[in-house]
């Protein structure tokens, strides 16, 4: 059986299940495959983030916080435009090149914009942090240029929201070939274990 998270790097939800996750798929270690969807975020947003988006988003990371105990800088970057395309396609890029899912990747670009306040759609931020994951930056300056890469990541979307996926973080489990929703929003590793065995795949 795999398990399938959908995610997304502009999801604060995401960031607060990310060690979740990271626990889980330590456990399952050898037992279950552990991969990841991108759901896409505000896809056709084009403004800036504004005040009242501002004290929306650190309304979010408080109810987050409070829940998870992640941490969050509470700093929105100056000038960014809040939608996830072109962090996705940079995931999917670093995906192509290392051949696995880059769960390290996805959650440092999380941990680079909630906690330190770095706008994740510039790309030369995209393209420094994929060198800490072994992927050179050409990689993702050139992926998110890439029409098939841009292609592959709106399909990622509409595949995600196929699957009822509505609430991010989602969890997917795939047995047969066939995926299935499993859980949607978010839950903490203890539950996340108990779910994905209760599921068969352990």
């Amino acid at each position: 059986m795999r398990v399938v998270v959908v995610t997304d790097p502009l999801c604060s939800w995401c960031w607060g299940m990310a060690p979740a996750v990271e626990a889980a798929a330590d456990r399952l270690a050898g037992e279950v495959e552990f991969d990841f969807l991108l759901g896409g975020i505000n896809v056709h947003g084009t403004h800036c983030i504004g005040d009242f988006g501002r004290r929306h988003l650190n309304r979010i990371w408080r109810d987050v916080h409070a829940t998870t105990g992640q941490a969050f800088g509470h700093q929105v970057p100056d000038g960014m435009v809040y939608n996830s395309l072109v962090p996705c396609m940079a995931v999917h890029a670093v995906r192509r090149f290392l051949a696995m899912p880059p769960f390290g990747y996805l959650h440092r670009l999380q941990q680079r914009l909630f906690v330190d306040g770095i706008d994740t759609n510039n790309v030369d931020a995209l393209a420094a942090i994929a060198v800490d994951f072994d992927c050179p930056q050409e990689v993702v300056v050139d992926g998110v240029k890439n029409a098939d890469i841009r292609g592959a990541v709106i399909a990622e979307f509409e595949s995600a929201r196929s699957y009822g996926t509505n609430a991010l973080p989602s969890v997917l489990v795939e047995q047969g070939g066939k995926r299935r929703l499993l859980a949607g929003g978010y839950a903490d590793a203890d539950t996340l274990v108990e779910m994905i065995r209760a599921a068969g795949g352990a």
